[in-house]
């Protein structure tokens, strides 16, 4: 005869778990944030426009954006470390979707010939690249390390959505030194930063969250 089953000695073993709680991860990112754009103030120095406190309307668009994406697809990457039936996390979309429109209006502007300081200020957009990179590696890691607690259902996409979120934040941080408001300029080298982020985490953050 098979041995009976003890459900009584499993249940004995058993230990309360902690729930997950995405604000910690959040909030770690907000401040590596804080601190990148620091770090960048420090070394390249402040935009002319808000030491002057007249912060031009070109710039407060490119931030906000900046962080509505990078805070929506953070937020969206938190919730993947928990999955649930009937939760909606598709607000990145709409940021990315409010993000897309510099590119193309890039360009349209390109188009016509104007392409202001995107190709003849090389070495900022360099810096664009390099200081977005560091920046969202630096806010990418509270979000592998929350991933690799939780149980995200597809790996993959968890990559492509920490790219996009660090990369946001990370070219945030430099946004606050780019002394440049030309379209084509933010639709080409923002753009490029997003994009080479969003790259790295499809490659990199899968093989990390992975058991």
């Amino acid at each position: 005869m098979p041995n009976s089953f003890d459900v009584s000695a499993l249940v004995q073993d058993l230990e309360p778990v902690k729930p997950l709680r995405p604000q910690i991860p959040l909030l770690v990112s907000a401040l590596l944030t804080v601190i990148a754009t620091a770090i960048v103030i420090w070394l390249q120095g402040m935009r002319p426009d808000l030491l002057a406190g007249k912060p031009d309307e070109m710039f407060l668009i490119r931030a906000g954006v900046l962080l509505l994406l990078g805070g929506a697809a953070a937020h969206a990457v938190t919730a993947m470390a928990s999955p649930s039936v009937g939760r909606s996390q598709n607000g990145w979309q709409m940021a990315l979707g409010a993000a897309v429109l510099f590119p193309l209006a890039a360009i349209i502007v390109a188009m016509t010939g104007d392409t202001g300081p995107a190709f003849t200020a090389m070495d900022s957009g360099m810096r664009c690249l390099g200081y977005s990179l560091v920046g969202g590696l630096a806010t990418a890691a509270p979000m592998i390390v929350w991933l690799r607690k939780g149980a995200p259902t597809s790996p993959e996409r968890a990559g492509w959505l920490t790219g996009l979120a660090s990369g946001g934040l990370g070219a945030f941080a430099y946004n606050i030194h780019c002394p440049f408001n030309d379209v084509v300029y933010i639709g080409m080298w923002y753009s490029l930063a997003l994009v080479f982020c969003s790259i790295l985490g499809r490659l990199i953050v899968p093989r990390m969250i992975r058991w």
